[in-house]
């Protein structure tokens, strides 16, 4: 019972920190709130992992780059150091919080030894402080484009030929971090729209993958309901209209065009990076409908209907959730 309270007392404090940093404008009280917010989950971890070295791993990765921006905030309070300096040491603590590319060994390795609940929070609320610290920095055409050609790059030759899930959803999150940096370099507030949207898509996901208790991949999955919310969830991956992906990239490729022509070679390299990754989303889902047939006996299973409406309510969810965020 006190372990159960101390879950959901952490995880609130996570989620309700992160929304408090929302309304922050300075670096030092922003920088306060992540390190709590980096213990409470730290602490979470510990409640429920057995493998200690992890969670000290994840420790330092953690605590390193919090040294480096600490240092950094201080630097510039006192005016001791020249400002592009400490403007760079800012954007490699961050990067490393974030797992951007080249910084992003450490969360593919991470997320194997993580419960489904705990990637969910790594994933998506505990980013939210730093892509907020990242918001309020005045970004250079340089450095955005650095980071949009990793991110663009880099996640989806990672994910050839892998199957884990875990590590699926790490690149893909790490391939959605780029899109989110372009938003916020434009300084437009849709960025934190975009995460808001991408993070209840990936609670929906993260709930159904902890239900059905899918730890690895796809190729064991043998529920026909649950074949048909892979399908679902691999294509709204994918980003294939009108799926919500589709719909947040679109907008944003709009605003790209509308606010800088410089970026318009990147803008093409992140659609073919996004055309990429459809393509091993979809040879995935090939996989999961046909390698495994005979074991997953989809065609002799007689469904429950009942379920099936449940996944057709996941779908419509996943479908007219962008519009209900435009609205």
């Amino acid at each position: 019972m006190f372990n159960l309270f101390s879950k959901y007392f952490i995880l609130m404090n996570l989620i309700l920190l992160s929304i408090i940093s929302l309304f922050m404008n300075d670096f030092m009280n922003i920088w306060f709130l992540m390190e709590i917010n980096n213990f409470l989950f730290i602490s979470y971890m510990a409640m429920y992992m057995n493998n200690k070295k992890m969670i000290f791993f994840y420790f330092l990765i953690q605590i390193i780059p919090s040294m480096i921006l600490i240092f950094s905030i201080s630097l510039n309070l006192m005016n001791m150091f020249d400002k592009k300096m400490i403007t760079y040491l800012i954007y490699l603590s961050l990067m490393v919080k974030l797992g951007i590319p080249p910084f992003h060994f450490w969360m593919p390795l991470l997320s194997l030894y993580l419960f489904w609940d705990m990637l969910f929070f790594l994933l998506t609320i505990q980013k939210i402080i730093p892509f907020y610290m990242f918001s309020l920095i005045n970004m250079k055409n340089f450095q955005i484009l650095l980071i949009l050609f990793m991110c663009s790059v880099i996640p989806p030759l990672m994910m050839l030929n892998l199957l884990n899930l875990k590590k699926l959803l790490t690149y893909s999150s790490i391939n959605q971090s780029g899109w989110l940096m372009l938003l916020i370099y434009f300084k437009n507030i849709l960025w934190l729209t975009y995460l808001m949207l991408y993070t209840f898509i990936m609670m929906i996901m993260f709930f159904m993958l902890s239900f059905y208790k899918i730890f690895y991949n796809f190729l064991n999955i043998n529920n026909f309901n649950l074949n048909l919310f892979t399908i679902i969830m691999i294509l709204n991956m994918a980003s294939m209209p009108p799926f919500s992906f589709f719909i947040l990239k679109w907008f944003s490729i709009f605003i790209m065009m509308n606010n800088s022509f410089n970026l318009f070679m990147m803008m093409i390299l992140m659609i073919f990076s996004s055309f990429f990754m459809f393509f091993l989303y979809i040879n995935m889902l090939y996989l999961n409908m046909f390698i495994n047939i005979s074991k997953s006996k989809l065609y002799s299973y007689q469904p429950n209907y009942l379920k099936i409406s449940h996944m057709f309510l996941y779908f419509f969810i996943i479908i007219l959730s962008p519009i209900i965020m435009i609205i």
